[in-house]
């Protein structure tokens, strides 16, 4: 009895700690320190950064995920402001980053934020794009777009979709 007790307790946490990461979101924000907000459908306020480096802040589609860049601490020659060679993606509770060198250029979501795609290469030149699964941010595809026309280049890398 005691037993079953204990496993009653244990799944009815679970279940509490589940909703809780897994709930929509209302809305993100930069504060004006650069800190990222969440809000979620209930109207709670949370902090979740308190380095005051993100930038360029998105909500995904579905309203699970969430990802930013990192500033970087340095600015590279003829440029105005810090680029970025970091994306924190932020979903169920949990963190995630993508690097790449020089600069992310541009990310956004696909498949209603179950993808991120990002591209990365230097400012004036051709990148590569690659698309990536936010659960378990495992790769699912890139390509050179040096090597790769427009009418060629898989759905996703369209930034506009």
């Amino acid at each position: 009895m005691k037993i079953a007790f204990l496993f009653i307790i244990f799944l009815t946490t679970y279940a509490l700690v589940t909703k809780v990461y897994s709930e929509t979101l209302k809305k993100v924000y930069l504060d004006s320190k650069r800190n990222v907000h969440i809000v979620s459908d209930h109207g709670r306020d949370s902090q979740i950064t308190n380095k005051g480096n993100a930038s360029s802040l998105k909500l995904a589609p579905d309203r699970e995920t969430v990802a930013w860049l990192v500033l970087n601490t340095w600015i590279a020659e003829g440029d105005d402001e810090p680029g970025s060679e970091e994306l924190i993606i932020y979903r169920d509770g949990k963190f995630s980053s993508l690097k790449c060198t020089p600069f992310i250029r541009d990310y956004w979501f696909w498949m209603n934020g179950n993808q991120i795609a990002i591209d990365c290469g230097g400012r004036h030149f051709a990148g590569r794009e690659t698309l990536y699964d936010t659960k378990t941010m495992r790769e699912l595809s890139s390509f050179d777009e040096a090597k790769v026309p427009f009418e060629n280049r898989p759905n996703w890398s369209d930034a506009d979709n």
